[in-house]
């Protein structure tokens, strides 16, 4: 996974974190699921975007970047992988 996915998500769904909901900077499972620090939010939401997780493997696994965020949330807003992915070419 590139090293800016991450960084850009938070961007989009929390000015960086900023806006955080329960150290949960990437706003993972619409902001419901809380994290017991930034750091393991990190590692839940990066090893599913992955594809490493059997319950969301088939939304990441072997899929291309815009195909992740177009899982993550670009049912729920048809910009937001494209969104993402300007915030990528801009780190």
């Amino acid at each position: 996974m590139d090293w800016r996915l991450l960084p850009a998500i938070a961007v989009r769904e929390s000015s960086g974190g900023k806006q955080a909901c329960g150290n949960n900077p990437f706003g993972w499972a619409s902001c419901r699921v809380d994290f017991e620090s930034v750091e393991k939010a990190i590692e839940v939401v990066g090893s599913n975007l992955c594809g490493f997780n059997p319950r969301t493997e088939s939304y990441y696994k072997n899929k291309t970047t815009y195909e992740r965020l177009w899982n993550y949330n670009g049912m729920v807003n048809r910009n937001y992988p494209d969104e993402v992915l300007r915030i990528v070419d801009d780190f």
